[in-house]
């Protein structure tokens, strides 16, 4: 039995096996996509042929259409595939399609199956050029079939929130938010199932990013009034939140992104009565806005990829790549300020790799590929790479292979797609030049996944001579070490990786399972070891875990890989960051930092921790240097553009502060650390109301430190009540779960109970909470540094005061 499956792609399965090697034309497909969607009805002869061959007259293309028939039944194997003289049918004995079972699901009102078949938009990236009338109806098709499938999610919802069952309702109605993220209808539907689940934050998180999101689309005066006034009826008293699912700025990006559609009627551009950048009804406790008035660009019409609204990299990133691909990065308030440097003829970004398979569970194996080839090309002398953090930047923005290199600065993409069908794999790359548009080189690798390190290798080197860059031996012996021996051990890697990368609580525990399950298999991988130690030691720097069990198990993990391969960048790195961040070793921590730095010195991680190890010792121009080098080189990497603005509130010279700072909100506007940071960076200049919205944006994102920093703002504000009851919360919380002891000094610091905070200090100090390599500048504890006891404190970590 044939299956066509026209759910996110479009390709043909014989008895549950995926037909890859099927040589039929890409106008076969379409003409099997477009019997599928008729279903009983069939399609007549005419219609097809005017829909696949506009270009030539009727009689060519009926000619063309009968030899492409016979082509079909002779390749399937089965003159009765095809059904009819005149009205073409599929046969359905012998072909059936997801999309027929999805319409006789929602037929007898089987809601369930329904979703479950929708695993992407009808025909989702399937173009045959020239055919522009297939392209119209395919469209036309694709926007009726998801407006069926968002009618299921609703369904699902409502009945979900009959039951009582509101934690799935949450679900599902999440699921519909994903497809239409402008809809106020479905977010106020949205945080209702999350408050009566008892997730009552949530509900009014989602109505801030949704407000966030309707300002960065249609401008800052747009709003929807149901969301604002039912956010208004939730927080009727000041929001306290005391944990989070991530660390400071952490994202889960993990959610599918999918093609949406926007009820522009949702959305009434009406000023609001609290300002210009709050939404309507919202309590200024609750209200997700961006302080400062900075330049936007002019509302447009979106026409791309957006993800689930609480599960993506960020509204204000989605906005940061458009804008700089459509003015240039010199446009930024941050490029111009820095150093520029000349786009080299040998500069070369990766863009992430398609996933063509049609299963959301092959994504790891798509970024892994990514990644291991930027891994792999960064290793050749004389060859500039886009770092990982800034190709990633563009994953599912739609944008053409020569704005991605202009906004990157490079002089070509490599770009491509990868397909799995069970053992086998189908690799396809192209090497474009920015400049000419022009493809250099390209090719496509159909192998056993078993021969996925072999592949990588050869496109690598492949890539070099396209470039014309001389490779020695030795860079090509290091490209192979990269991977262990066992492919299956290497796929765990890759999911782990995977989830690590999404930099939330729940992401880390599942890329530990990954990881373990990996070294399982092979005890002598070391990247997997490596992977491990750093997901155990961002838990503790989330704040789910306590720090002497969390590094504990990051160093035992590190040192095992090292001790498996001594050249690992990333494992001398992730024990240099425990010897500064735990340990206080700050000697051993500068030569492993080094270390992990001339083994990879493109990696935005590494450049990071660096520059934050420089910043711990007061070494701020040096700091300021290292990442203003690397932002030329990485240029979409918000952990770079934030710590710069860090260095210069640390310094006090916020007007330098502040145009970094919103650079890494505009990338990422869940990254709570810039907002707090950002808030400090307005104290300075003396904007006391802009400041304190910045504070209760990173409270609302982040976790205990976000809101002790929040009741420390209040307090020297003169709200002291607001922040005691934040104080109050915090300590109630540490009885029960984990709660950093340093959050608690910052917050009674602003309180100015000052032997109070020392208290917490020291009991920070006794268990090297997370964040105590960075309290001699850390702005919040800045009071504290004409007591006695604060040099004494310094002095005992040999920090410089």
């Amino acid at each position: 039995m044939f299956r066509l499956c026209t759910f996110g792609g479009c390709f043909l399965e014989r008895d549950g096996r995926r037909l890859d090697g099927l040589s039929a034309q890409r106008k076969g497909f379409g003409l099997l996509a477009r019997l599928a969607a008729a279903g009983d009805a069939g399609l007549s002869r005419d219609a097809a042929a005017a829909s696949l061959w506009p270009e030539s007259d009727e009689i060519r293309a009926a000619a063309s259409l009968k030899q492409q028939v016979h082509s079909l039944r002779q390749q399937l194997g089965d003159p009765d595939v095809l059904l009819g003289p005149a009205t073409l049918r599929l046969n359905p004995e012998l072909v059936t399609s997801d999309v027929a079972e999805f319409r006789t699901a929602l037929k007898r009102g089987d809601v369930d199956a329904a979703v479950a078949l929708y695993t992407g938009p009808f025909l989702d990236g399937f173009l045959i050029r020239g055919a522009d009338p297939f392209e119209r109806w395919a469209a036309a098709e694709r926007a009726i079939l998801a407006g069926q499938f968002d009618d299921a999610l609703e369904q699902l919802g409502d009945r979900a929130s009959t039951r009582g069952d509101w934690l799935a309702a949450a679900q599902w109605w999440r699921r519909r938010q994903a497809t239409d993220p402008l809809s106020g209808r479905v977010a106020v539907q949205l945080m209702r199932a999350l408050d009566r689940s008892g997730d009552r934050a949530a509900a009014v998180r989602h109505a801030n990013v949704h407000a966030e999101l309707l300002r960065q689309e249609l401008g800052p005066s747009a709003t929807f009034r149901a969301v604002s006034d039912f956010a208004a009826e939730l927080a009727r008293a000041p929001v306290v939140p005391v944990a989070g699912d991530g660390p400071i700025g952490a994202t889960d990006a993990g959610a599918d992104s999918q093609a949406f559609r926007r009820d522009k009627r949702d959305v009434q551009p009406t000023a609001t009565a609290t300002g210009p950048d709050q939404p309507i009804g919202a309590s200024p406790a609750t209200a997700a806005v961006i302080a400062p008035p900075v330049a936007r660009a002019q509302p447009r019409r979106v026409a791309l990829l957006v993800g689930c609204m609480l599960a993506v990299v960020a509204v204000g990133g989605y906005v940061a790549w458009r804008a700089m691909a459509q003015r240039g990065l010199q446009a930024s308030p941050v490029a111009t300020s820095g150093p520029t440097s000349p786009v080299s003829a040998r500069s070369v970004a990766v863009l992430p790799f398609a996933n063509t398979s049609g299963d959301a569970a092959d994504e790891p194996f798509a970024d892994g590929l990514t990644d291991e080839l930027i891994g792999a090309l960064g290793q050749v002398a004389g060859l500039k790479v886009t770092p990982r953090t800034s190709a990633f930047a563009l994953k599912g923005k739609g944008l053409d292979v020569r704005t991605a290199a202009d906004t990157l600065g490079v002089a070509t993409a490599l770009e491509g797609s990868v397909r799995r069908a069970g053992d086998r794999l189908r690799i396809t790359v192209a090497l474009v030049s920015a400049a000419e548009n022009r493809v250099l080189w390209s090719e496509s690798y159909d192998r056993e996944r078993r021969d996925i390190f072999a592949v990588q290798r050869e496109i690598a080197l492949a890539v070099v001579r396209a470039l014309r860059v001389t490779i020695d031996s030795a860079a090509a012996v290091r490209t192979v070490r990269r991977s262990p021996a066992d492919h299956v051990a290497y796929e765990l890697f890759m999911r782990g990786e995977f989830y690590r990368l999404r930099l939330s609580t729940d992401g880390l525990q599942r890329s530990i399972a990954f990881f373990e399950q990996a070294i399982a298999r092979d005890p002598t991988f070391a990247r997997a070891h490596a992977g491990l130690a750093d997901a155990h030691a961002l838990l503790v720097l989330f704040g789910a875990r306590p720090p002497m069990e969390g590094f504990r198990r990051a160093r035992r993990s590190a040192v095992t890989a090292l001790s498996l391969d001594s050249t690992l960048a990333q494992a001398h790195a992730s024990l240099g960051h425990i010897e500064m961040a735990h340990d206080w070793s700050w000697a051993s921590a500068d030569r492993r930092l080094a270390r992990g730095l001339a083994l990879d010195p493109m990696s935005t991680t590494i450049r990071v921790w660096r520059g934050l190890w420089l910043l711990d010792q007061r070494r701020f121009d040096e700091s300021a240097a290292l990442l203003e080098r690397a932002l030329i080189d990485d240029p979409l990497a918000a952990p770079i553009s934030l710590t710069l603005g860090r260095i210069y509130v640390s310094t006090r010279r916020p007007d330098r502060a502040i145009p970094y700072l919103t650079r890494a909100i505009e990338l990422n506007a869940r990254f709570s650390l810039a907002h707090n940071q950002l808030g400090y960076a307005l104290l300075q200049q003396g904007r006391t109301t802009d400041a304190i919205t910045a504070f209760e944006r990173a409270a609302v994102l982040g976790g205990a430190r976000d809101s002790a920093e929040l009741a420390g703002a209040y307090a020297i504000t003169g709200r002291r009540d607001d922040a005691q009851r934040i104080v109050r919360t915090l300590a109630a919380s540490a009885r029960v779960r984990y709660v950093s002891p340093l959050a608690l000094a910052i917050a009674y610091t602003g309180l100015g109970d000052i032997d109070a905070a020392f208290r917490s200090l020291e009991q920070a100090y006794g268990e090297h909470a997370a964040g105590m390599d960075a309290i001699a500048i850390t702005t919040p504890l800045q009071p504290l540094h004409s007591d006695p006891r604060w040099k004494r404190l310094l002095d005992r970590m040999n920090l410089p005061t």
